[in-house]
């Protein structure tokens, strides 16, 4: 273009401009070229300016172009307290641009709510993966710190992978967990999963495990949300009462194991959560109260219950029984008496010196209940005549009974219309309730050789 340029002779004044329009040529050329796209490496990444903004081994694919999110405000750059170029957009519209469905779900953590993805991610590069900023379980504790400091830490919480039940951006259920409530637990406790589907599901466990556990860590085992029985105590309050004025609690609370001696926490098949029936978890840790040999069962525990005698956590009379039952086999009878038995049965069966219905230990008419119990003074007890969880003997009569140091014995004989007893403390007698044998000794049967 030069060697075709041509000064003519009579147009001097030309050839002093030549310097000038070479200059704006080049400046043209500048311009051009600043105004397309420039890779990092050949604008902003120099030695003198940025040059370690991509040098890390994980690089966020738009930082090889800087005017991708970058534009200039001001010439020349750089400039002293100037800013000569600034972001397109804020974030978090610049990520959006290409990371769109970030922050678009029900729950949204907060720092993607607020902005800040450059507080977890370095917009240029990074030494870790996802260009984050630092280790993942570093970046959660700068905000999180509560969450990684206890005695007994969850696994996940103390390898610093919280990124196994939490999403970093955003999800559609609480707390960003990946699945919803205990779904999420059960990702790695698929054990209990099957206990949901269990008759009976601790409502603790429906609401969630979060419910009794700290998902990240607790001052006690298995993180608990409080310690032993007191955890317990959060939702059965009425219990905790009933114990601190109970004058006899139920060893197994007071173990290490308290409540989840007898109850299972999650789920169970059997009434109140229970392992096993009512019945067989009392026999396990009390066998001797039922014999091989007992063929009649108190109707409680054949129904396999023994709670509509006892109850099962504390109370304020002897053995765990829910009302009074006197300890002495004879006391003088009040209507008040035997409050246990008759709660249960029905009082009139010894409130009637005679009767011809109200029970059918009877001498014709003659309450044989009215004359062992309702007395003023030396009153029987019942378990004079009864056992109390079974026996061998029609009505629960016992065989024989503790008296003092004697096993004194009944030797109660059933009849078709009544019995008789020849016990140790009086002579043998009978009773018919069709026929008054007024008290006489039964018939003995004949023995051969002997006289009767």
């Amino acid at each position: 273009m030069i060697k075709e340029f041509r000064i003519k002779e009579n147009n001097r004044k030309d050839i002093s401009r030549f310097p000038y329009i070479v200059c704006i040529l080049l400046l043209l050329t500048v311009s051009v070229a600043l105004g397309s796209s420039t890779s990092a490496e050949e604008g902003c990444v120099t030695a003198k300016c940025h040059s370690s903004i991509i040098s890390k081994a994980v690089v966020h694919p738009v930082a090889s172009a800087c005017d991708t999110c970058h534009e200039q405000v001001a010439k020349p750059h750089p400039q002293k307290s100037v800013q000569t170029f600034k972001l397109i957009q804020e974030p978090p519209a610049l990520c959006a641009t290409c990371h769109p469905d970030i922050g678009t779900k029900k729950y949204v953590h907060t720092a993607v709510k607020n902005g800040m993805c450059t507080s977890c991610h370095n917009p240029h590069s990074s030494s870790q993966q996802k260009l984050l900023v630092n280790k993942p379980d570093e970046i959660c504790a700068s905000c999180h710190p509560d969450k990684t400091d206890y005695k007994y830490m969850h696994g996940p919480a103390a390898a610093g992978d919280c990124l196994t039940c939490h999403s970093p951006h955003d999800s559609d259920n609480k707390n960003q967990t990946l699945k919803a409530g205990a779904d999420i637990c059960f990702s790695c406790h698929a054990d209990l999963q099957s206990e949901m589907q269990k008759k009976h599901v601790h409502p603790a466990m429906k609401n969630g495990c979060t419910s009794c556990h700290n998902p990240h860590g607790s001052s006690y085992k298995k993180f608990f949300a409080a310690e032993g029985n007191n955890l317990c105590f959060k939702c059965h309050p009425k219990i905790e009462e009933k114990l601190k004025t109970a004058a006899t609690v139920h060893k197994p609370i007071k173990s290490e194991s308290g409540c989840t001696s007898c109850h299972s926490p999650h789920a169970s098949d059997n009434d109140y959560l229970l392992p096993k029936t009512n019945k067989d978890l009392c026999l396990s840790c009390h066998p001797k109260v039922l014999k091989k040999e007992y063929t009649v069962l108190h109707g409680p525990i054949k129904e396999n219950k023994c709670t509509p005698c006892h109850d099962p956590h504390g109370s304020g009379y002897s053995k765990l029984l829910i009302k009074e039952f006197p300890t002495d086999l004879y006391l003088p009878y009040t209507d008040k008496e035997y409050a246990l038995c008759f709660s249960c049965h029905k009082r009139d069966l010894l409130l009637f010196p005679e009767t011809s219905f109200a029970t059918g230990f009877r001498d014709g008419q003659r309450n044989l209940h009215y004359v062992h119990v309702n007395r003023k003074e030396k009153g029987r007890s019942c378990v004079v005549c009864h056992t109390i969880h079974g026996g061998t003997l029609p009505k629960l009569i016992g065989e024989k009974v503790t008296f003092g140091s004697w096993e004194l014995p009944i030797k109660f004989e059933k009849t078709e219309n009544g019995g008789s007893c020849m016990p140790g403390c009086h002579r043998p007698f009978a009773y018919n309730r069709k026929t008054a044998v007024n008290g006489m000794q039964p018939e003995q049967p004949k023995e051969s050789g002997k006289k009767q």
